[in-house]
């Protein structure tokens, strides 16, 4: 299985080379069959290693790190880390859910890994899952937008990873689109309000990185995306201020995000999305962003950049 070699130093490096290929089916409700379906999509996704030959800059590196993150500090249910089995009515593991089977089904649709039948949830849930092979509705674009990311990169032959990583997050915002209504519509206790808040947060914040196409592969997720999430549970305000410094400032940011009235948030998005319109923003994204979030004496030079970019015509 080709990979990074410094892999080998992070937690994700047990379950990637200890995982069981997918068998006759995909049993979504195990935590080790969702990282053996992106291990086997990382590895069928690099086509005359146009990520490199170690597959380092593919950018479903990302989607696997996030779910190893959600196992990790147990929001993928109360015994997952025991059992592997993830809760169905977890709303982390639901938002994993269409980050993993979406864009499987995707991948089926595009040819690029086998057809294999999706297991039914264990039991009743508040959330829609895929059940008898039937694609809930809401679910369906995603399903589209991921085959049409697959048919991109199976085609291969471009050396601009730009174009895939656009791909991949249109179809990555439309399923986190359907996890938003969802949690607006379901009652999610037991679950503390404080963590539903603060997923709630984080889907908005993704938001932001879609508008950026941020990079999601191997190199870029090491260096920039591993120390600024919660590894305990939210269930009180003293959790967030226990924190440390870097992940407590992402998630007071988060936790404002999610509170933010829908017109300032819609209208902020709106300014970010313009500010992002050309190359050179994308580039500038992390001083960029962190302008945004965290103005300072220090990044006032990054706030003057950002009145520019989004002033152009």
């Amino acid at each position: 299985m080709a990979h990074p070699e410094e892999l080998a130093t992070l937690d994700l490096y047990s379950v990637w080379t200890t995982a069981e290929d997918l068998g006759t089916a995909f049993d979504p409700f195990r935590f080790e069959q969702r990282m053996a379906a992106y291990r086997l999509m990382i590895q069928s996704t690099n086509p005359a290693d146009r990520f490199g030959a170690d597959n380092r800059h593919n950018p479903l590196w990302g989607l696997m790190f996030q779910h190893q993150w959600q196992f990790r500090t147990g929001r993928l249910g109360a015994g997952t880390r025991q059992d592997g089995r993830i809760d169905p009515d977890s709303p982390w593991g639901y938002g994993n859910y269409t980050l993993s089977v979406i864009p499987w089904l995707g991948a089926e649709a595009a040819g690029v890994v086998p057809a294999l039948p999706v297991a039914d949830p264990p039991t009743r849930s508040r959330f829609r899952y895929v059940t008898g092979g039937v694609v809930p509705e809401e679910l369906a674009a995603g399903v589209a937008d991921w085959s049409a990311y697959f048919t991109l990169v199976r085609e291969g032959g471009a050396t601009d990873q730009e174009p895939a990583r656009t791909a991949l997050w249109k179809a990555h915002k439309t399923c986190l689109d359907v996890v938003v209504g969802a949690l607006a519509e379901v009652d999610t206790s037991p679950w503390p309000e404080q963590e539903v808040t603060f997923l709630r947060g984080w889907c908005r914040m993704v938001d932001y990185l879609w508008a950026a196409a941020w990079p999601t592969d191997f190199a870029f997720m090491t260096a920039h995306g591993l120390d600024v999430l919660p590894e305990t549970l939210l269930t009180t305000p003293e959790d967030v201020r226990a924190l440390p410094g870097k992940a407590r400032g992402n998630v007071v940011n988060v936790l404002k995000l999610a509170t933010m009235p829908k017109w300032r948030y819609d209208l902020n998005l709106w300014l970010w999305k313009r500010v992002m319109r050309t190359r050179e923003a994308r580039a500038r994204v992390l001083p960029l962003l962190d302008a945004v979030f965290n103005p300072r004496p220090e990044n006032a030079a990054e706030r003057r950049r950002l009145l520019g970019y989004l002033l152009r015509p």
